[in-house]
């Protein structure tokens, strides 16, 4: 994968962008793309090619992704990915987001009321730490104020949209998942990166705390020995 590549549906060079089937200057890029906004970045990181949320936000409404009122439609996520050469999974099971996220994949996940919005909410989750059940979050609104102060959420550096949530708020929260990722990317997986991730789960499985988060350790530990041509070391 190239770098990972972060950006606002807030920026002040499209913001005011016009994001509406029915002309409605309310809809912007700003108040309504988090959708493809979220999918611009997860393009532009897997490909290596920039691809602005001008350009994602248009492919919905020529596409007939937009809707009247609720933003971007569901299927808008399979649609973009396959017009960039990406695959593109969806999932409401956040065991097969851990999965990706632990190689190297990209997710974009609805979030419904709660911890990222009031109402709904799109947003790119590009890493996990599975020995602190952490997710690091790219978050298209970067000056989200619904986060809140129950330590579910670290914001780090306050508005510059990349935040670290708690695997629970996903758990609670989440509607769906879209995993994006390159094709073949897992057989193409050399055993010496693999072997990298696998020796930090280790050390997760060393301090894990529960026999069910040493087996999930375990399971995705042998996730990355299969993808990289690699036996099963766990049954």
């Amino acid at each position: 994968m190239s770098k990972l590549v972060y950006y606002s549906q807030e920026d002040a060079k499209w913001k005011n962008v016009l994001y509406s089937i029915r002309n409605d200057k309310s809809q912007t890029i700003g108040t309504s793309a988090c959708g493809p906004t979220s999918a611009a970045m997860a393009i532009s990181s897997l490909t290596g090619k920039a691809v602005l949320p001008t350009v994602a936000a248009a492919y919905a409404i020529k596409n007939g992704f937009r809707t009247q009122n609720e933003g971007t439609s569901w299927g808008y996520f399979a649609s973009i990915a396959k017009q960039y050469g990406l695959i593109c999974k969806q999932t409401g099971s956040l065991d097969d987001v851990k999965k990706a996220l632990i190689t190297g994949k990209l997710v974009v996940a609805s979030m419904g009321k709660g911890h990222f919005t009031g109402g709904g909410h799109y947003v790119l989750l590009v890493r996990i730490n599975t020995a602190k059940g952490m997710i690091d979050v790219y978050d298209p609104n970067h000056d989200n104020t619904k986060y809140g102060s129950d330590g579910l959420i670290d914001q780090g550096i306050r508005n510059d949209g990349k935040v670290t949530a708690r695997e629970s708020v996903f758990k609670g929260e989440a509607k769906q998942y879209w995993i994006f990722e390159k094709e073949k990317e897992e057989l193409e997986m050399k055993p010496v990166d693999a072997n990298g991730v696998i020796a930090y789960l280790k050390l997760a499985h060393a301090v894990a705390k529960t026999p069910a988060e040493r087996m999930e350790i375990g399971r995705l530990a042998d996730l990355l020995r299969v993808a990289s041509g690699q036996a099963k070391k766990n049954g």
